[in-house]
């Protein structure tokens, strides 16, 4: 079940402590994070994706935004079916959600970028998502700058939630998480041959460590471990090093199985709490075992179904508005770029006194735009203005097929 930053999980319910993984949603969330940052920062880590960044943004905001206000609109849609009500024949927990939805409630939820109210909880997250999106040339400059010294940025990145947890900081507890999964996407390679050789063993260890500090916080619910939100991160990002790098746990996430539940992650995660609470106030009086089990099997499928048909059109959507913002920037490129550069200054006799260094690069570009010509893409080394022309004029030559190439 999703719970806020600050809300306290259904101590009451499931029974036996083991139990507390299978619905405890800060580690998920956190999960969340570092993949967001792993998965977002790679595109822009691969030559010239700079320039796609207008495209990122307008893909970026449609792939968030429509979902989550198609989710707000259910559950305010479910409430108005269904009130919400507190009972003594239901967890505490659930008195919590407890909400008259107002227009202002709505649609300050609705901006994601403020706490989110009780309507839908989850949206709580998408606040971070979002800041992290608005950041993200900074998560790719934080990622590409000092390579050597990945290790280094990571135990960063890991200090810092905690130093937020510990001060009530929540940028400090939240954001630092994107930056571990920009550091692990871009490191992946290095990462991997470090350990390629790790026995089995190990990953066994790592898998376990993994599980038990994503959900520290059951280590002592009554009395909350302060700054534990720091180590779940720790263990959040073991369970993404797990999947990244171990041969075993890669075929497990390749598994049918896996893959739907993937699949089907965001649309279940925006859903689940206001169809499990709906389920809980109409089945609270028969029996709450089956009111909660008729509400996970619900959840399951209504996320199918809000995948089918919101969050894939929202997708593909985006991925078309995508497309027309990059052939907007590509055909504008051009004129921007020859009214920033001067005409071929080195050409220009006026330009400087005409010295034999000078007299070699003239010629040296001019050979330069003689092979630009080819119907080749040009071998040609960095730098000069005739080479950047050449290259220029070859990326919008193909500029039909790189609009076609997904960017998250």
């Amino acid at each position: 079940m999703a719970t806020g930053p600050r809300d306290s999980p259904p101590a009451d319910v499931g029974g036996l402590p083991p139990l507390h993984v299978l619905w405890n949603g800060t580690p998920a969330v956190h999960v969340f994070f570092v993949l967001s940052g792993f998965v977002l920062v790679l595109p822009f880590t691969r030559p010239g994706a700079a320039g796609r960044r207008a495209q990122y943004y307008a893909k970026r905001f449609f792939r968030l935004y429509l979902p989550a206000w198609a989710s707000l609109a259910v559950a305010v849609a479910l409430i108005a079916i269904i009130p919400r009500s507190a009972s003594p024949l239901q967890s505490p927990w659930a008195d919590m959600y407890e909400t008259d939805p107002s227009l202002g409630q709505v649609l300050k939820d609705g901006l994601l970028l403020l706490n989110a109210s009780t309507i839908n909880t989850p949206l709580w997250s998408l606040k971070w998502e979002v800041l992290f999106s608005l950041l993200l040339p900074a998560y790719v400059l934080l990622a590409l700058r000092g390579r050597r010294f990945w290790h280094v940025k990571i135990g960063l990145a890991l200090l810092l939630p905690a130093v937020g947890a510990l001060q009530d900081v929540d940028r400090l507890s939240y954001l630092p998480v994107f930056a571990i999964g920009a550091v692990l996407g871009t490191e992946r390679e290095r990462i991997r041959e470090l350990t390629q050789r790790w026995p089995r063993f190990v990953w066994f260890f790592v898998a376990a460590a993994g599980i038990f500090l994503a959900n520290a916080e059951w280590i002592s619910p009554e009395q909350p471990i302060p700054g534990v939100e720091a180590v779940v991160t720790v263990g959040a990002t073991l369970i993404v090093l797990l999947f990244v790098s171990c041969r075993s746990a890669k075929r497990l996430g390749d598994t049918a199985g896996a893959q739907w539940l993937g699949r089907l992650s965001f649309s279940l995660y925006l859903v689940h709490l206001s169809i499990i609470l709906a389920g809980v106030t109409l089945l609270r009086s028969v029996s709450l075992p089956l009111a909660l089990a008729v509400s996970v099997g619900s959840s399951l499928v209504i996320a199918e179904l809000f995948y089918r048909y919101v969050e894939q059109p929202s997708h593909r959507l985006s991925m078309a508005v995508g497309r027309a913002v990059g052939r907007r920037t590509r055909r504008d490129a051009p004129a921007d770029s020859s009214a920033a550069t001067p005409a071929t200054p080195a050409d220009s006799p006026a330009a400087a006194p005409a010295t034999p260094a000078r007299r070699r690069r003239r010629a040296t570009g001019r050979g330069a735009a003689g092979t630009s010509k080819s119907s080749q893409p040009p071998p040609l080394p960095p730098g000069g203005q005739a080479e950047a022309a050449s290259r220029a004029a070859w990326a919008l030559s193909r500029s039909a097929a790189e609009s076609g190439r997904e960017m998250r």
